[in-house]
């Protein structure tokens, strides 16, 4: 910054501060901030806030700057500076602190906390009524909190600010439809006298536009759950009829298992019983087929053998032909000789 910026924000803030108690505006603030150049320096932002929190009666000035900054769509980053110096100065409006986070429950009890009277029943004092509507503005963007914190909290501020000992006389109106009674006189009420403050109902139409745009969207949010429920119910009533049949064939695959298992044991017997009586017949036909070997060879023996003997006797004369003859009985008998030996 140079030293031209400075001087022209020492003059200006010198003259700020010469102002009476509580006359302070926005506009000053914006003022001396503009004068810091394109960027105050964070001792500037600490001397604006200083002066801020030093002027009394700067009540109206904290709300209206923080106000501001809360609920605009492009904050001034000049005034953003001084946000955390604002509300420090906020703070110090209420009995106690707000809780952390939005959470409904601990914010309604702290708001309700903020609206109760004091021990002499005196009204709460209209700063801290202040305070509690800038934390109400402040939960805006969360719209659920927001509307159900001003919902319950307004009635509160209203008797917070009722004087004792002022009576009014008692309404007997109809409490059925009462949010749109109270709609129906707030419209009333911007039309009468002689000049309607026709300006307030456009911000009643609008606040109802921003709810009713509000509801539509939860209304269309809360439809597309309720419709994705009934899919996700859909997909599981399927699921469910899927996993049955599955279930009913695993069963039936194990019945059919069960039954292949228990004919698969009665053909393992069946073919050790038929390998068994198998093996039995091999080797009772192998021991008679020997046998009857040995006692055909024997029998042909016992046949052959006398006549061979006869034969010898009579052809055992010197001559070619009887030798041949006998030279083939006797490998007659030389092989039937053998034939009895093998088993």
């Amino acid at each position: 910054m140079d030293v031209t910026h400075q001087t022209s924000f020492d003059a200006l803030l010198q003259a700020v501060k010469s102002k009476a108690p509580g006359s302070l505006k926005t506009a000053d603030i914006k003022r001396l901030l503009k004068a810091t150049g394109k960027r105050p320096t964070e001792t500037q932002a600490n001397q604006i806030a200083d002066m801020i929190a030093a002027s009394p009666r700067n009540h109206a000035l904290v709300y209206d700057l923080l106000c501001d900054l809360e609920t605009s769509a492009k904050p001034n980053p000049k005034v953003v500076m001084l946000k955390p110096a604002l509300w420090r100065i906020a703070l110090s409006w209420f009995s106690s602190p707000p809780p952390a986070g939005q959470e409904l429950e601990p914010m309604l009890a702290w708001l309700r906390s903020q609206c109760e009277r004091p021990a002499d029943d005196r009204p709460v004092s209209g700063d801290r009524i202040r305070g509690v509507l800038l934390a109400l503005i402040a939960l805006y963007r969360s719209p659920d909190t927001f509307l159900k914190c001003l919902r319950e909290i307004g009635p509160f501020m209203g008797e917070a600010l009722k004087l004792v000992d002022k009576k009014r006389a008692p309404r007997h109106d109809s409490k059925s439809g009462f949010v749109m009674q109270y709609l129906a006189r707030a419209l009333y009420a911007a039309g009468k006298g002689g000049h309607p403050k026709l300006a307030k109902v456009v911000e009643i139409v609008s606040t109802v536009e921003t709810v009713m745009t509000h509801l539509r969207e939860k209304e269309s949010t809360a439809d597309a759950a309720i419709r994705k429920l009934e899919q996700l119910e859909g997909a599981l009533t399927e699921q469910r009829r899927i996993n049955s049949e599955q279930a009913e064939t695993i069963r039936k695959m194990e019945r059919e298992k069960e039954q292949m298992q228990t004919q698969m044991n009665e053909l393992t017997a069946e073919v050790s019983k038929w390998k068994q009586l198998h093996e039995q017949a091999v080797s009772h036909t192998g021991s008679a087929v020997a046998e009857g070997s040995k006692t055909l060879l024997n029998d042909l023996s016992s046949k052959i053998r006398p006549k061979l003997g006869d034969a010898r006797l009579y052809v055992n004369r010197p001559t070619p032909a009887v030798d041949q003859v006998l030279r083939l009985l006797g490998e007659i008998e030389e092989v039937l000789g053998t034939k009895e030996d093998q088993p």
